[in-house]
């Protein structure tokens, strides 16, 4: 037989109906589900979601690889034409000099002569 002192110690134990209250109860959610007039996602229709953001984050990140790549050609083209300027601009600069550097020696040779 349960003596008195056997209730104590599985209220010691066990979870009691006054300790649940504390916890949602049936009567809680269907006035949620009420209040709210939806119906909340199940785990397949999560699952679902999942994969078409899935889907779309990975488009948005291939276009944005793909501008990025665009982007990366178009300013190395840039940057090449801008390179092969600046060679022709410091080739005829050279040329310049060295035409002026010709010259001035000339002139020191016909001072010196003189």
């Amino acid at each position: 037989m349960i003596t008195d002192a056997d209730i104590k110690k599985m209220k010691a134990v066990f979870v009691t109906k006054d300790d649940m209250k504390a916890f949602v109860t049936k009567d809680d959610i269907k006035s949620l589900s009420n209040r709210f007039d939806t119906k909340f996602s199940t785990k397949e229709e999560l699952k679902q979601e999942n994969g078409i953001l899935n889907k779309k984050i990975d488009v948005s990140i291939r276009e944005v690889l793909d501008f990025i790549s665009e982007t990366k050609s178009d300013i190395m083209k840039e940057l090449n034409d801008f390179r092969n300027e600046m060679r022709d601009i410091n080739r005829n600069s050279q040329s310049v000099l060295n035409n002026h550097e010709s010259r001035i020696s000339q002139l020191e040779y016909v001072r010196k002569s003189s």
